[in-house]
């Protein structure tokens, strides 16, 4: 039987060493699953395994077959930001570690997930798994955009059930860029010093973006995503430029999570997106190293745009001396209901250093503001249509 293990150090088919060009390996073992798998009903897929060691990868790895996973010892993160900023002489090591591969080209895709090129195919490319390894872009400056241009991982093919799970991302301008995925699973990350963090782009149905650290600086966002419906989003801790920006992205469950920003704008209805739950989160804009300023304090905290979205049992913390409010006298804003019918505010906690509010536009209607905050910290300018209960 074909073997359906393969270790890029040992397999013999190589004609280059992996540390040399680990994508050119990659790129000769999936050509040998394809020729030992060779019929619809006899393909179990396979694993192709990183051992610990630095990598360059000079040519894209393209991953066009299903049941596929690429798979380190460990994703080796090291803020490499830290790195650069910092007398490294006595440090016992400088670079990522464990199962670590290098990007070497500007503009360059290190994983490409794309099987258009075959015509004679159709349907998902189905449980696809990158795990335990390190990507990293080398060397960028902040923000990080357009910076080196470099990809991690693009998903470009429709996929089902595809997971991403304890990677480590750095020094790209996009970490993870999926497109039309269902079934997602993208869990355990570290991303550091990349411009975009996830970006879910296309259109999907459920999924799962969880328990990942995501910091990023002010140029992109800690996760983009449009077209979506019924995703978790749950215990990740976003850093930074702190920033979920949705498009079209319905019933999504928003819970758990840490945000600390030097901006704004830390959950964003770019368009109108309905029967979100936003709960349980806490929010903290701070400053600090942020670079030019995004967007201003009256913004929003959280920006809500859409039908019939919860805003629930957050804590909402400003903690920015009054010389840094932009702009200079403005009173803050924690919620801005931006438009859409039915959004409820309901027992959320503020905590301020300054005189902050809540503010109902007037494209919004029905909205409902309960024990979260204060009448003086209410501004409504939808003429009354709003129910409101001040927080005793």
């Amino acid at each position: 039987m074909a073997p359906t293990v393969y270790d890029v150090t040992t397999w013999p088919g190589a004609t280059v060493s992996p540390y040399a060009d680990i994508g050119l390996v990659i790129n000769q073992i999936i050509a040998d699953i394809k020729s030992q798998q060779t019929t619809k009903t006899t393909r179990p897929g396979a694993v192709i395994y990183i051992p610990p060691g630095h990598y360059t990868l000079q040519t894209t790895a393209k991953i066009d077959i299903g049941f596929l996973t690429i798979k380190g010892s460990g994703h080796g993160f090291m803020s490499e930001a830290i790195r650069d900023e910092a007398n490294t002489t006595a440090w016992i090591e400088t670079l990522p570690g464990s199962s670590h591969v290098q990007v070497a080209n500007a503009n360059q895709v290190g994983f490409l997930v794309d099987r258009t090129a075959d015509p004679g195919t159709n349907g998902r490319l189905n449980s696809i798994v990158f795990q335990d390894f390190c990507i990293d872009g080398v060397s960028s400056s902040k923000p990080y955009l357009p910076g080196n241009g470099k990809t991690g991982i693009r998903v470009q093919y429709d996929t089902d059930a595809v997971r991403i799970e304890g990677m480590g991302f750095v020094y790209l301008a996009n970490a993870l860029v999926v497109r039309n995925a269902d079934a997602f699973n993208i869990t355990n990350n570290f991303i550091g010093e990349c411009g975009n963090a996830i970006q879910m782009i296309g259109s999907s149905i459920v999924g799962k973006i969880t328990n990942n650290y995501l910091i990023s600086a002010w140029a992109g966002n800690s996760l983009f995503m449009e077209n979506n419906e019924n995703c978790v989003i749950s215990g990740n801790s976003l850093l930074w430029g702190a920033r979920m920006q949705f498009k079209n992205v319905h019933r999504a469950v928003i819970t758990g999570n840490k945000f600390v920003s030097n901006f704004s704008g830390m959950i964003v209805h770019e368009t109108a997106c309905h029967e979100q739950l936003i709960s349980g989160n806490h929010f903290r804009r701070i400053s600090g190293d942020g670079g030019p300023a995004r967007n201003d304090d009256l913004y929003g905290m959280v920006q809500v745009n859409g039908n019939d979205n919860s805003v629930t049992a957050n804590t909402f913390s400003f903690e920015v001396p009054p010389a840094g409010i932009v702009p200079l006298g403005a009173t803050p804003t924690v919620v801005l209901v931006k438009g859409g019918a039915r959004n409820q505010l309901m027992t959320n906690k503020v905590v301020a250093n300054v005189g902050v509010r809540h503010v109902l536009d007037s494209a919004s209607t029905a909205t409902k503001v309960l024990w979260s905050g204060t009448a003086a910290q209410l501004q409504d300018l939808t003429g009354g249509n709003m129910s409101f209960v001040a927080t005793p």
